[in-house]
């Protein structure tokens, strides 16, 4: 696959997501995965059309002999066969009722590939979140690495300082020894940050196939729920993840109920015409055209008890896996979103402290010509503020992280067409609690509609648009707790891209 040259503007997060998008082989194998599931389901639909064929026999060789042997006794026409006719006509088979086999199979077909449309959704949310990560990343260590670049600056002109001053006698042997120590260090810190820089612009041209030029900051999510609460409701709603394993296993337990259809009676249509030849001396071409219905009652089948419970077992491991993955996920949703709180107020106090440090350094320079100040203090402060300001560069991008994971685990991470480019990263309110959509009178899962595919030459990924500035959403609908082995059920009418 060719590698994409970086273009001469300024690039931004939603160019990256663009060719991320448009790249990824996940998504590619997803998407075939899910071809595999919609054909499933049409072979489940095609389970209700008539079997029809073409019957040709013709005995190689055949003999019939009659017990007792006698000659037949020939009154006119001699009409006793003596071979196997040969045969060929068309049959036809229409399954009329087989335990409710063939519906229980299309339903659990049928919510396979709608969990296969929420895998997707959650495919491309995991994509769009690496690659916003990979992002951010390359601008934090472009950062730190041009702190320690200042900070190499700094000490090399403290050591020249010290040099000097020690031509004239006004420092010693040891500050200058102690000041090309601290150049190497800061060297040898400088280079780690350059190795780290590389690797994260690797990292993204993985996921980009873009060179990292010129890159813009984006802008983050940032109006998630205000209280812990209504998010984590917020993530059992609307996280795609969750939907899926949902539907999966209701699957199962659709499939469970397949199972027991082996030990229903079975009632076929069926309907044949054939033509036999050569069927007796004295008549050449014997048709038969047939209907009939054909009622079959299983006594015993080898092994279909044992299906049976195996597809009850696994309907009941599928419930609890999702009570399981309902419980990890919005763990996991708390603790991002106590810790994205208090980083906050980190990241306050680490830049508060690099503004004192940088203040600090400039009046170091008037206390340092009074001579209240060595040369250890000033390596020490130096280094200090480069400290505080790699350490700030941290905070920031794993305050930014924390934000895009927490938009992702929602489906907030998503592909945009209606929102100007100055206001793509602007997020919208969430509502603190998501209303509930319609049930269908006959009991089965809320309709879920979307608003259709994305042109491709159009679809650029952003985060969501402001409320008066609507960006394209992909509705995720607001799926009940998994209270035991029937999870409810959610349908898509349309594939996401």
């Amino acid at each position: 696959m060719p590698v994409l040259s970086g273009p001469a503007a300024a690039q931004s997060l939603e160019e990256a997501s663009a060719s991320a998008l448009e790249q990824s082989f996940v998504l590619r194998a997803d998407k075939a995965r899910q071809d595999a599931t919609d054909a499933r389901l049409r072979g489940a639909i095609d389970a209700f059309m008539p079997k029809v064929g073409v019957v040709i026999d013709r005995p190689l060789d055949s003999r019939y002999t009659y017990s007792p042997q006698i000659e037949p006794i020939q009154v006119g026409l001699d009409a006793t066969p003596r071979r196997a006719p040969d045969q060929f006509g068309l049959t036809a088979e229409l399954p009329l009722f087989d335990g409710f086999q063939r519906w229980n199979n299309l339903k659990s077909a049928r919510t396979l590939s709608e969990a296969g449309r929420f895998i997707t959704l959650s495919q491309r949310q995991q994509v769009l979140l690496d690659t916003a990560v990979a992002y951010i990343a390359v601008l934090r260590d472009s950062r730190i690495l041009a702190a320690r670049e200042a900070q190499v600056a700094a000490i090399r002109r403290i050591n020249e300082a010290t040099t000097r001053q020690f031509e004239f006698n006004d420092a010693t042997r040891t500050d200058v020894a102690l000041t090309l120590s601290r150049v190497q260090e800061a060297e040898a810190v400088r280079e780690r940050a350059r190795i780290e820089l590389a690797a994260a612009r690797l990292e993204l041209k993985r996921l980009t196939r873009i060179e990292p030029e010129r890159m813009v900051p984006p802008r983050l999510p940032d109006q998630l729920p205000r209280s812990e609460d209504a998010y984590a409701d917020l993530v059992l709603a609307s996280n795609p993840a969750l939907a899926a394993a949902r539907l999966d296993a209701q699957s199962a337990q659709e499939q469970a109920q397949a199972s027991v259809g082996a030990l229903l009676p079975r009632v076929d249509l069926q309907f044949g015409h054939t033509a036999q030849s050569r069927y007796s001396p004295a008549l050449d071409r014997l048709a038969d055209t047939t209907t009939r219905v054909v009622a079959r009652m299983p006594l015993y089948e080898p092994g279909a008890f044992p299906k049976l419970a195996e597809a009850s077992a696994v309907a009941r491991q599928r419930g609890y896996e999702v009570q399981d993955e309902e419980l990890t996920r919005v763990t996991a949703a708390r603790t991002a979103y106590a810790k994205r709180a208090g980083i906050g107020a980190q990241l306050a106090r680490l830049t508060e402290r690099v503004g004192y440090l940088r203040a600090t350094m400039r009046g170091f320079a008037i206390e340092r010509g009074a001579g209240f100040r060595t040369v250890l203090d000033e390596l020490n402060i130096r280094a200090e503020l480069a400290d505080a300001e790699v350490a700030a560069a941290a905070v920031t991008t794993e305050r930014d992280v924390l934000s895009l994971q927490l938009a992702a685990a929602v489906g907030q991470l998503d592909v945009g067409t209606s929102v100007p480019a100055s206001r793509r990263f602007d997020p919208i309110p969430v509502p603190e609690r998501p209303a509930p959509l319609a049930l269908r009178g006959s009991g089965s899962a809320p309709v879920m509609t979307d608003v259709g595919p994305v042109p491709r030459e159009a679809a650029v990924p952003a985060l969501r648009g402001s409320r008066t500035e609507p960006a394209r959403r992909a509705a995720l609908p607001v799926v009940p707790r998994a209270g035991g082995i029937n999870p409810g059920a959610l349908r898509v009418s349309r594939a996401e891209p």
